[in-house]
């Protein structure tokens, strides 16, 4: 299972910066105190009061007065300190910084040197040069008015120094209590007048983890508590005028929950569960809180992410914040965190006992940026040219976090057919990318079962489920139209051809063979009934103006018939002329004459055949008929199948009774090249379709179906006369349980 990183603020601590004074500078006036005063912090009642807070701030501390906090950048930041009563701020000078908790004493960090500003009554600030104490110390941190560092003994040790000022000189003091053998893991400091020393020591010959209470003023070890396995990596403690409290890890990712009443041996120990990262911890009366960082940025869900308060004398918990970063010491006993809440966004946040005894968590400065998902942002198209755009087409969101599970359903209006894409994130935004198809019957349908995008209106709708599971998931909807070409063998409207079919009992389905080839299963878009009274049907393109292609049926009396195409429909038949029953072949889909229409093809008991021109009125679609060959009695099929020669018209191939298919290449004047032998076997076909382009390269295809159980196969265009179909590919497995009429 992946771990969570840790947050940035982790690194903030071993970072030297260099920046310029920008606004403010630190005042100057009467001499540090050696003890904070006892300014409270400002009571902030309404909304207005919230003050402003950058994004990536990180906090480092809260004093009576404001809060420092920092922006970095790589190995540089920015620190600041923030009023609460005004938001006024000021930008310290280059360097890194720390706060004395409890306090608004900041703390320039530049080994030796340190320098104490107090920055609530804006005092002289205080320089404590350790050099002339010699060498061996370690990184020092402020309590109070004083520092508290290591230093290396006689044994090779370390011991904890508490440093202050005596009349203008420092005053080293070794802190007492601690076993000659402690090896210190983390100092934690949480009060201006005592801080606890993590360490290991042999007790017995067995190693044994301690927390030491150590009181400045005495600079001794005041109370002491035996801890199991914590982490040193992540040192987790907090302490208050009557508890104290720390995380203890059984193993690398569970971890629970220790807490004693000060002075005391027992310790009251809760399993937490599992956590990945630092656990943050605190104390707030009788209420010790706690939750994992980094819930924010989190890519797994896990309930530890919230800022939980838990009563230490009825167990009772409560949520105080959804999210949290960081939490601080804040005066008078409160905590101030870095966190989120979904009502009220991500911030800074004061947890302090309430009127009824139970914390609650109050926000005192705002970054603007929401706890929930939301869009920032989106970029999504309001039409889509499948025929021009590029593809694939690209949806963009902007969200307010960086881990979400993004899915875009895109929905066709008047069909219900939809597809299902998932979205990836992709230079700053979640993308997902469209490439023209739908999902032919629903998604659990396997992905290759695709037709092409109809024409028409569309809703899009994404979902995003949080990836951390912190707050709802975010919905969005909206609605866009595709556009694409009239394919000549399109009777859905979706620019792609499709392929007719009539089965033993008359019914005539549209099935949409394209996206890809193969599929086990066709996908049928409509059928209508009745179809047995034609002895021929023919599906020539558009031949009556209407845009779509359109059907021509021959009864069996002669009359033939025109069924205009009406984009997802046919429109009412209308009778075109009788005596067609002098032909028994009829063929159409090939531009005979370079006028950009279909034109009919028929054959007569003679052997004769003859060219039916479209003339692209609806009214009369053919003009008068023209002989343009004679022996055709040697053929058996017809079909006209576009240009699959790559001369200058539309073409025809034969097939003769003994299973050899011919290629006649069209002149553009009505008239064919002599015939060319493309290959023999084809006897075992029932019916030849020059359905057009299938596969999308440009050039038209034939699609021919066994005459015994009407299993249609798929022979490649390739625009050459010599060879102008390759190979051979099955395009619907075993689907129909018997003979078919394809047309």
């Amino acid at each position: 299972m992946a771990r969570t990183p840790l947050p940035r603020h982790r690194l903030a601590s071993a970072v030297t910066v260099a920046l310029a004074v920008t606004v403010g500078t630190l005042a100057a006036s009467p001499a540090l105190a050696g003890t904070p005063s006892a300014t409270t912090i400002s009571t902030l009642t309404t909304a207005e009061d919230v003050l402003p807070l950058p994004a990536d701030a990180v906090l480092y501390g809260a004093g009576p007065t404001g809060f420092l906090s920092a922006q970095i950048s790589g190995t540089s930041a920015t620190f600041r300190w923030t009023r609460y009563a005004d938001g006024g701020t000021t930008i310290l000078p280059k360097g890194s910084y720390t706060t004395s908790p409890g306090t608004d004493i900041v703390t320039k960090l530049a080994n030796p040197l340190y320098t104490l500003y107090d920055m609530g009554t804006g005092a002289e600030p205080v320089t404590f040069d350790l050099s002339p104490l010699g060498e061996g110390y370690g990184g020092a941190r402020s309590v109070g008015g004083s520092l508290v560092t290591t230093r290396t003994n006689a044994e090779g040790g370390r011991d904890v120094h508490i440093v202050g000022m005596r009349q203008g000189a420092l005053a080293d003091e070794t802190v007492t209590g601690l076993p000659a053998d402690a090896a210190i893991t983390h100092i934690d400091i949480e009060s201006p007048t005592e801080f606890v020393v993590l360490y290991t020591t042999t007790v017995d010959g067995t190693p044994t983890s301690r927390a030491a209470v150590v009181d400045v003023a005495s600079h001794a070890v005041v109370e002491q508590y035996e801890t199991q396995r914590t982490s040193s990596a992540w040192p987790e403690i907090a302490l208050s005028a009557t508890h104290i409290t720390w995380i203890e890890r059984p193993t690398d990712s569970l971890v629970t929950l220790a807490t004693a009443r000060r002075g005391t041996a027992e310790v009251q120990r809760v399993p937490l569960g599992k956590a990945y990262s630092r656990m943050e911890i605190g104390l707030v009366g009788n209420w010790v809180t706690y939750g994992q960082t980094g819930g924010y940025e989190a890519t797994m869900r896990n309930s530890l992410y919230a800022l939980t308060a838990r009563s230490l004398t009825t167990g009772e918990s409560v949520t105080l914040l959804d999210d949290l970063s960081m939490t601080r010491p804040g005066p008078d006993g409160t905590r101030v965190v870095r966190g989120g809440r979904l009502a009220d966004g991500e911030g800074l946040y004061r947890v302090a006992v309430g009127e009824n005894g139970v914390p609650v968590a109050r926000l005192l400065a705002s970054t603007g940026r929401p706890t929930t998902l939301e869009t920032l942002g989106r970029n999504v198209p309001e039409s889509i040219d499948l025929d021009r755009d590029p593809m694939p087409v690209h949806f963009d969101w902007t969200l307010s976090r960086t881990a979400a599970f993004v899915q875009l359903e895109l929905t066709h209006r008047l069909t219900g057919k939809r597809v299902k894409l998932f979205a990836r994130r992709v230079d700053g935004v979640y993308r997902a990318a469209w490439d023209g198809n739908l999902v032919s019957y629903d998604n659990t349908t396997p992905a290759e079962h695709t037709i092409p995008a109809y024409n028409g209106d569309y809703t899009w709708r994404i979902t995003a489920p949080p990836a951390n599971g912190i707050g709802p998931a975010l919905e969005q909807t909206g609605t866009f139209t595709v556009t694409r070409k009239n394919a000549p063998h399109d009777f859905n409207d979706n620019g792609s051809p499709d392929l007719l079919v009539r089965d033993y009992e008359g019914d005539v389905s549209v099935y949409n063979p394209s996206s890809p080839l193969g599929a086990e299963s066709p996908s049928i878009e409509f059928h209508s009934r009745g179809w047995n009274v034609y002895d021929q049907l023919v599906a020539p393109g558009d031949i009556a103006g209407s845009a779509y292609g359109d059907i021509v049926s021959r009864d069996k009396t002669g009359v033939l018939w025109l069924h205009q195409g009406a984009g997802r429909a046919l429109a009412p038949r209308v009778k075109v002329s009788g005596g067609w029953q002098i032909y028994n072949r009829i063929t159409g889909g090939s531009d005979l004459t370079g006028d950009g229409r279909s034109d009919l093809l028929a054959t007569d008991k003679a052997g004769d055949l003859w060219l039916h021109k479209s003339t692209g009125a609806a009214a009369s679609p053919f003009a008068p008929r023209k002989k343009v060959g004679y022996g055709w009695g040697i053929y058996n099929r017809i079909t006209a199948t576009g240009d699959i020669g790559g001369g200058p018209a539309g073409d025809l191939v034969a097939r003769d009774t003994a299973g050899v298919l011919w290629l006649y290449l069209g002149k553009g004047d009505g008239t064919f090249a002599p015939r060319t032998r493309i290959s023999g076997g084809w006897g075992p076909y029932g019916d030849l379709v020059g359905v057009g382009d299938i596969d999308g390269d440009g050039r038209p295809d034939l699609v021919a179906n066994d005459a015994y159980d009407g299993t249609p196969y798929y022979y490649r265009g390739t625009g050459d006369w010599r060879a102008p179909l390759q190979g051979r590919q099955k395009v619907y497995s075993s689907y129909w349980d018997g003979p078919v009429t394809m047309f």
